[in-house]
């Protein structure tokens, strides 16, 4: 008879996480969730300060199936951090310890990790997705806050940032524990190609971010495209995000662009999974990043990627799935955007699917986490092996 795998209890605590606060704020940490608890169930604990200006919502428990999700409020006052730790350390009180204690983003939920590891003598691992180690940003950080961020990284069993290059600049920070870095997740169910037979005339691009213009710099961007409208007749851009969208459009009317690119407010994730699949190329304008999860959702829905190459976006963005542009660079991402929409540069569309189900998909996530689990409990039951073993 054969026995059925053992499965780890994970306690996932996240520093971002989506809630009644901010209902995207770290959107893309609940999807890593989700996706490692297709292989290895627990609990995922969300503590979050609310602004004077909001009523303070009641906790929520709520049953995902593999997992529960716990999301704790209270009345935002300073130091944030020690009010996440008090009230994570609670939660624990009424809890059984786990197998291993999962980190997403170190502050300012580290310091609660390290004392539960202690206090319950398990392991914990820290999935990073933070640009703050990278060194344009970390001198602009608070010294106490950087040094929270170095003792819990150095306390990490594993550290797992979503790039390579994130990797390297957390080493550069000060943090000095074995690096494997694991990639933010698609879901490749949600995101799949247009049939062709749907094929429209025009070439429609497509842009989903914050909105920030510090980082995502939408004003370069829109600048980018008054060139590239002038050369292209057909080419129409939408600009979505859960940023303020009202002074991007000022700012392309006055550009002469409202009546090529649209710019709008937040979206579902089921309505950006239907702007990708019924757009011909995402594109990006940043001036720093790691690595954003609208890259691999533009893959699995079949279109090609033009970004600036900035941050870890290289170590996956080739030739053959998009095209890179330095930062700042309107007249180089005007000049390829507007061979992309004469039809002067093709991509394969269910290639860059391929890629994205392989490096991206939730079984590649799933299984890449469960062998860093089993890396950090040696001693866990030999019955529990990864899928592909």
């Amino acid at each position: 008879m054969t026995s059925t795998p053992a499965q780890l209890r994970v306690l996932h605590l996240a520093s971002w996480y989506p809630s009644q606060v901010h209902g995207t704020l770290g959107n893309f940490v609940e999807r890593h969730i989700q996706s490692i608890c297709t292989m290895n169930g627990g609990e995922v604990w969300f503590a979050t300060a609310v602004p004077s200006d909001q009523v303070v919502p009641a906790n929520t428990v709520r049953d995902c199936g593999n997992y529960t999700e716990r999301i704790f409020y209270f009345r935002e006052k300073k130091p944030v951090v020690w009010q996440v730790t008090r009230t994570l350390l609670r939660a624990a009180r009424e809890s059984q310890p786990f197998d291993l204690i999962h980190l997403h983003v170190s502050y300012p939920a580290g310091r609660a990790a390290r004392i539960l590891s202690k206090k319950w003598k398990v392991p914990f691992i820290l999935t990073e997705h933070w640009t703050a180690y990278h060194k344009d940003q970390s001198n602009a950080l608070p010294f106490w806050r950087k040094r929270s961020m170095q003792v819990t990284g150095n306390a990490a069993h594993f550290v797992c940032p979503v790039t390579s290059n994130l990797g390297e600049s957390m080493t550069e920070f000060g943090i000095n524990r074995p690096s494997i870095p694991i990639s933010n997740v698609v879901n490749t169910e949600l995101f799949y190609p247009r049939d062709k037979a749907s094929k429209r005339s025009g070439f429609h691009a497509l842009h989903i971010s914050s909105l920030r213009d510090d980082q995502k710099n939408i004003r370069g961007m829109l600048r980018a495209l008054q060139s590239a409208c002038a050369q292209c007749d057909n080419l129409k851009v939408s600009i979505i995000g859960d940023g303020d969208p009202t002074p991007h459009q000022a700012y392309a009317k006055e550009l002469g662009l409202e009546h090529r690119v649209e710019i709008g407010g937040e979206i579902d994730l089921s309505e950006v999974a239907n702007r990708m699949r019924n757009s011909d190329a995402l594109l990006l304008f940043s001036r720093y990043e790691n690595f954003p999860c609208v890259i691999p959702e533009a893959w699995a829905s079949g279109i090609p990627v033009l970004s600036t190459d900035v941050g870890g976006i290289k170590e996956h963005l080739t030739p053959e799935r998009g095209a890179l542009v330095q930062s700042e660079d309107e007249g180089a991402f005007a000049s390829t955007l507007v061979s992309w929409a004469n039809g002067a540069v093709t991509f394969d569309d269910q290639a860059l699917r391929q890629y994205a189900v392989s490096h991206f998909g939730v079984e590649a996530i799933a299984k890449g986490y469960d062998r860093i689990y089993l890396k950090s409990l040696p001693d866990f039951p030999e019955n529990h092996k990864p899928l592909d073993e």
